[in-house]
């Protein structure tokens, strides 16, 4: 007799995979929990998501690929809120997803994306009596190491989403070792997987036609008239959208570059308008040109059509914008921390800034416009070495994970307790 195909359930609380990434709050985790869905259902499995609705509109379920499912779960007002305000909701979310699964709740496995997530995911694993695996994508303590203070009551929930998961999964062994050493998780929990990019998509042919679609669909970033200095993502403090707008009038062997910012909606026009005021303020406005949000489909296309990549984040655990750019053979320039610095060769696939000073963005992407040949050979070289993040690997690693948690719970066969329920009640009273 075969056997029934396997069932997992996918937390996504704070933000929904059909979310545009480089938009409030939606970005690298969005396409990892998309893409993960869509290949976990071409090798064997059922998937369910659940989301928080965050809009009034937002239908209950809809089909997200053949085999998986996206539920929106009504906790807290319909409306876009921060993933710090979405906690207080932890509950009132844990509680709606279990009504939704009432009667079909036989999930093999639940894997969580982002602590918030964790904690409802922690208590519906006990519920239905299956292991929970989390991966962060971002840490407090890691933002508070830059500067970003994080409330008291985040740092304690991602501990104890920590202390309490059966596996945690990292996308470096950077962060495999912040979350052994910062959070003191048990090594032997604490699984690196690195994320994925669609290589069918991503990759380095077809420059001048993507050149051509680019210049169709954007004229406002003025293609043909300079180099492009490509930004893609979020326009927050942390993305450092505002350390290239300084950077561009020190790159003096290029007066004629532009530098490209696509990312944000209408909701960010507040902070467009204060980027386009420190344009003006450097000199350099008639060389910053916005785009909002590009979708999946046209990124390839924009990632082709730049000359260099600009990553100038406070922190990145991944970088996807600089592997997905590497992808399609164009060299990025990036801050030396976090994945960033793991997924980049300096010097042979792109270029590291060991801080996050406007000249040595300047210095390093100068580097790059002035020479052909060498920005040529490292877009060579980078395309070369994301063959590693295909989707299809990355999915097979992440079940080779599900399958060790699977057999350690066949071997165990006991009810699992409750895992310090009493600490993560007054968490979520303290997020209230």
């Amino acid at each position: 007799m075969m056997r029934p195909r396997r069932r997992l359930a996918v937390m996504s609380t704070h933000t929904s995979p059909l979310a545009k990434a480089g938009t409030t709050k939606a970005g690298g985790m969005n396409v990892y929990v998309a893409e993960l869905s869509r290949q976990l259902v071409d090798l064997g499995w059922e998937v369910d998501i659940f989301t928080r609705r965050d809009h009034s509109d937002a239908p209950y379920v809809e089909e997200f690929a053949p085999g998986a499912r996206l539920f929106q779960v009504d906790a807290g007002p319909p409306v876009v809120l921060p993933p710090i305000e979405v906690a207080a909701h932890v509950s009132e979310f844990t509680e709606g997803v279990a009504r939704i699964a009432a009667g079909r709740d036989d999930y093999d496995l639940v894997h969580s994306h982002y602590w918030v997530a964790g904690l409802s995911g922690i208590e519906l694993s006990r519920r239905w009596q299956c292991p929970h695996a989390v991966m962060f994508h971002t840490l407090g303590a890691v933002k508070q190491m830059f500067q970003q203070p994080e409330p008291p009551f985040r740092l304690a929930g991602e501990r104890q989403v920590v202390a309490c998961s059966d596996v945690i999964i990292g996308a470096t062994s950077h962060e495999r070792a912040f979350l052994i050493g910062q959070y003191e998780a048990d090594a032997s929990r604490v699984r690196v997987v690195p994320c994925g990019i669609d290589l069918s998509r991503f990759h380095p042919s077809g420059v001048e036609e993507s050149r051509r679609r680019v210049a169709t669909a954007f004229p406002e970033l003025g293609l043909f008239q300079g180099p492009g200095i490509l930004f893609v993502g979020r326009l927050e403090e942390a993305k450092g959208a505002d350390l290239l707008i300084q950077a561009l009038p020190l790159i003096k062997a290029q007066p004629d570059a532009l530098l490209w910012i696509a990312g944000g909606d209408e909701r960010d026009n507040g902070e467009r308008a204060r980027l386009r005021g420190l344009a003006n303020a450097c000199g350099v406005a008639e060389r910053v040109r916005f785009v909002n949000a590009v979708d999946r489909e046209q990124l390839p296309d924009l990632y082709r059509a730049a000359a260099v990549c600009a990553v100038p984040s406070a922190y990145e655990s991944f970088g996807l914008v600089a592997v997905e750019a590497m992808a399609s053979g164009t060299p990025p320039v990036a801050t030396r921390v976090g994945g960033l610095a793991t997924t980049i060769t300096h010097g042979k696939t792109g270029l590291l800034a060991n801080d996050r000073r406007p000249e040595h963005f300047a210095s390093a992407i100068e580097r790059l416009l002035s020479d052909d040949t060498l920005r040529s050979r490292m877009g060579a070289a980078a395309a070369a070495e994301m063959a590693v993040f295909s989707w299809n690997s990355v999915a097979r690693s992440i079940l080779d994970v599900y399958q060790d948690l699977l057999n350690e719970a066949e071997v165990a066969g006991s009810q699992r307790d409750s895992c310090c329920p009493d600490s993560v009640e007054s968490l979520l009273v303290a997020a209230s």
